[in-house]
């Protein structure tokens, strides 16, 4: 294996020490803040964390049978080994998304990823920034070690609302970040985040090492009970975004993903429910796709775990939710607008997807 110059093996070998005091250990996967919600009629897995940020230290080591998995909040530490040949058997993971950003660096060895359609791979230095909703796998069947930073879309945002620097004048400025592109696409349609991803390829492998620092000072900063923990996490993000984005440093390629021909077909439909009021028929399925609907209905089923008509019915219920926030429309004239005669069974279905009914949403 390549030699570690990061804490996360400190970490692992120092676990019954104290100084964690207020920060619980755990040694297996049950007490994870990553979460995988399972839709047996779905292809994809789905994540989503239950913390602001987390950060995992992945590293498989084939010939020495060893892998290794730990996974860092400012709450707690998962710490976990697996057998190689057992964590190969399992299958490991599918195509999957996720409700935040993941900053994937590459600390040694070789990663290889599957993004949407297409095989990417990256070496020691490099770096991928994969969009919400957009479908991806980690494929660790080398000698590789990565870090993984998982980011909630409201922490990256306060995050890079707060990154500015003053001028001699005393102004503030804001300072930009590639994740403002992601921001900008993802606007484009409420319900299906754009297919976007970032490459951060090594022009230079003179700063190495200063990834290297700014990752073990988050894993020190973490992982201790210091006060202004939050806020040194934060500098540290920024900082280690920032020198991705040095251009001596790196090429920054930023990425439509080729889709699956499934995925091209749901992308019609999401695009086509953004000016769309009241649910697409099937004729109108099969004039927007080209494809029989039996056949639309099985790949929506199989991308997405939804019905067609469940699955229009999601943009439907975001519609009423931004009118009710965005104007001063009756509840009833809503239903009417987006095909709802029967007021009852719109707030039905309103409850089911956002836990309260349409009043209730508008006062909150």
């Amino acid at each position: 294996m390549y030699p570690k110059q990061t804490s996360f093996q400190t970490i692992h070998a120092e676990s019954d020490r104290e100084y964690q005091r207020k920060i619980s250990r755990h040694h297996d996967m049950s007490h994870s803040n990553l979460i995988l919600h399972k839709n047996e009629n779905s292809q994809y897995q789905y994540f989503e964390i239950n913390m602001p940020y987390l950060i995992l230290y992945e590293n498989v080591n084939p010939a020495a049978n060893s892998s290794m998995y730990m996974e860092l909040s400012e709450s707690s530490i998962v710490d976990a080994h697996m057998d190689y040949k057992a964590f190969s058997s399992m299958g490991g993971l599918r195509l999957h998304s996720h409700d935040f950003y993941e900053l994937t660096f590459v600390l040694s060895g070789e990663l290889n990823m599957r993004i949407e359609d297409e095989y990417i791979t990256y070496r020691p230095g490099e770096c991928c920034l994969c969009n919400k909703n957009i479908h991806h796998v980690e494929v660790m069947d080398h000698n590789t070690e990565i870090v993984l930073f998982l980011l909630k879309e409201e922490y990256l945002r306060d995050l890079i609302s707060a990154n500015y620097y003053y001028d001699r004048d005393g102004n503030p400025h804001a300072i930009g970040s590639v994740f403002q592109r992601f921001f900008r696409e993802n606007k484009k349609n409420s319900l299906y985040d754009a297919k976007v991803y970032t490459d951060f390829r090594l022009l230079n492998t003179s700063p190495q090492d200063q990834f290297f620092d700014v990752i073990n000072r988050m894993v020190d900063e973490i992982s201790g009970n210091h006060s202004g923990k939050s806020h040194m996490m934060k500098a540290l993000f920024c900082r280690f975004i920032e020198m991705l984005e040095i251009s001596n440093n790196y090429q920054t390629e930023v990425h439509w993903a080729k889709l699956s021909n499934d995925e091209q077909i749901v992308y019609k439909i999401a695009n086509a429910y953004q000016n769309k009021l009241g649910l697409f028929s099937r004729s109108e399925i099969e004039e927007l796709t080209g494809y029989n609907s039996d056949y639309v209905e099985r790949i929506m089923k199989r991308s997405t775990g939804k019905t067609l008509s469940a699955y229009g019915k999601t943009f439907l219920l975001k519609k009423a939710a931004d009118m009710l926030t965005d104007t001063d429309k009756k509840v009833g004239d809503i239903c009417e607008l987006l095909g709802y005669s029967n007021r009852n069974y719109f707030n039905k279905l309103f409850f089911k997807e956002y836990g309260m009914t349409p009043s209730e949403y508008r006062k909150s």
